[in-house]
């Protein structure tokens, strides 16, 4: 193989996944393996933590698989980039020790958190974009400081963990800029000092990480981590970013007004914008994008792949069996099957429990309610909530989208992506290859090696083929009539969940 090699590494939600990319693009190999989780003893379920050297041996593994699939060696490897879930952290002591490891799951903050938000949770949203505060970093610092002080006087460094994996691959402890303002620990203007943040949010300044950008290189591999995973010791390290944003990169969405929709166990919409946007409703979310000078405003269902797993699951069928039936055109039929399943339409200030279920017309003796008719209800619950937050980006950013981009691995659902199509009633580009977020990791290893001179200019070297989906007009036209009532039903479920 002449054109160089590089590895990505993705800690998600539920999998760490590893690919081997060349330079150009091509996907050479992949592995992954399920994310393992534990409720320490003692505590309610809310607290979700993660084994330290049980997910670095699932890396190295995964690694070791990838290099002997992709036919290399280790030597053939120019470079290696990490990214991960938003919001998960590993806390690290002085001698870089592993003192608390937690996933974004992880919610046993939540009291910490409506302290926060009760006392300054307005200046925390105009500094950092997000709310609410237990879902962040801080709240979590400060659970740790009241029920575990002595790991909290221990903990000296706080790395989201995807930095944690490149921190175990080079001993170099870096926290890439995107990474950690999702953590709720840097401003996401860039124009606010840090420490202003940081003391309004009560945490040691000297727990924050020295930043890194994505494409830069972090370290090398030591020789430790080299015989762990089979890598050459020296490899260098790139940094990588949060996940959604650097699936971004790898479906192309880098320029102002472009909109990217990463659809896997959760589904953020995010749309690209000059300068950060705030909503003064405290409805989304605002991020930093991976792309210097560019930043995201995001609309998230939360819910998708999830809960089409647990459908699945519900109804005895495979994941593989999924597809969507389109019905035809019977625009007059009032009683289609409608989900509200998890997807919904983002308000960030009731990330909460709501009401939901599935509604279908009874009684059932008469109205032969199949398998497929719930699964498509699922589908569409999904697509309906997609569409939702789409208008809501628009709304809150005053612009319609210039394009629209469909990744993540519920595009393998058969028919989804022309029924997202038909929904948002436009063409949209969906991925060919539902590995977006490695494969952007890719380009930021490419960076970091010089293969080229910029993110952007690795999206074009390297970018996945796109498919191009039109709406089908009639199809749409059904589908128009049943979001409307859809949104109808969603609304008057709030209002239920409000008064419960």
């Amino acid at each position: 193989m002449s054109e160089r090699s590089v590895i990505a590494l993705d800690l998600g939600t539920s999998s760490l996944k590893c690919g081997v990319y060349s330079v150009g693009g091509e996907a050479r190999a992949e592995a992954q393996g399920p994310m393992r989780y534990f409720t320490p003893a003692g505590l309610s379920d809310m607290a979700v933590e993660f084994e330290a050297e049980e997910t670095w041996g699932l890396a190295c593994k995964l690694v070791r698989e990838c290099i002997e699939k992709a036919g290399l060696k280790g030597k053939d490897i120019g470079a290696v980039c990490t990214t991960s879930q938003r919001g998960g952290f590993v806390l690290l002591d002085d001698e870089k020790r592993e003192v608390y490891s937690g996933p974004n799951r992880d919610v046993r903050a939540f009291f910490e958190g409506m302290e926060i938000d009760g006392r300054v949770g307005g200046e925390v949203y105009r500094l950092t974009g997000h709310t609410p505060s237990f879902l962040f970093a801080p709240a979590r610092l400060a659970w740790l400081r009241a029920n575990v002080p002595e790991a909290a006087e221990r903990g000296v460094h706080v790395l989201p963990m995807g930095d944690w994996l490149g921190y175990r691959l080079s001993g170099e402890v870096r926290g890439e800029r995107a990474a950690v303002t999702e953590l709720g620990l840097l401003p996401v203007s860039g124009e606010e000092e840090p420490d202003s943040l940081l003391k309004l949010v009560d945490v040691d300044s000297c727990l924050a990480p020295t930043l890194s950008r994505m494409g830069e290189q972090t370290g090398n591999v030591t020789s430790t981590a080299a015989r762990d995973t089979g890598l050459a010791a020296g490899t260098p390290v790139i940094a990588g970013g949060p996940d959604t944003q650097v699936g971004l990169l790898g479906m192309g969405v880098t320029e102002p007004g472009e909109m990217g929709v990463l659809v896997g166990w959760s589904g953020p919409l995010q749309m690209v914008t000059r300068e950060p946007c705030i909503d003064p409703e405290r409805r989304t979310w605002t991020g930093r994008h991976v792309v210097r000078n560019r930043w995201v405003l995001e609309s998230t269902t939360t819910e998708a792949g999830r809960s089409l797993e647990w459908i699945t699951q519900t109804l005895g069928t495979t994941r593989d069996s999924v597809a969507y039936a389109s019905r035809g055109v019977d625009i007059g039929d009032k009683y289609s099957s409608f989900a509200f399943l998890g997807p919904r339409i983002m308000d960030a200030k009731r990330m909460g429990m709501q009401m939901g279920g599935m509604m279908f017309p009874t009684p059932v003796g008469h109205t032969e309610i199949t398998r497929q008719e719930l699964m498509n209800g699922a589908l569409k619950g999904l697509a309906f909530a997609i569409k939702g937050n789409a208008d809501q980006l628009e709304q809150i950013s005053g612009g319609e989208a210039s394009g629209v981009r469909l990744g993540g691995g519920v595009t393998r659902v058969k028919g989804f992506g022309q029924l997202v199509a038909n929904v948002l009633g436009r063409g949209i580009l969906v991925a060919r290859d539902r590995n977006a977020t490695l494969l952007g990791a890719a380009m930021s290893a490419a960076v970091g090696i010089g293969a080229y001179n910029s993110l952007p200019e690795a999206v074009v070297g390297m970018g996945g083929e796109m498919l191009r989906v039109q709406p089908e007009r009639m199809e749409g036209e059904v589908l128009t009539e049943e979001y409307e009532r859809w949104l109808e039903l969603y609304e008057k479920l709030n209002e239920i969940t409000e008064k419960m």
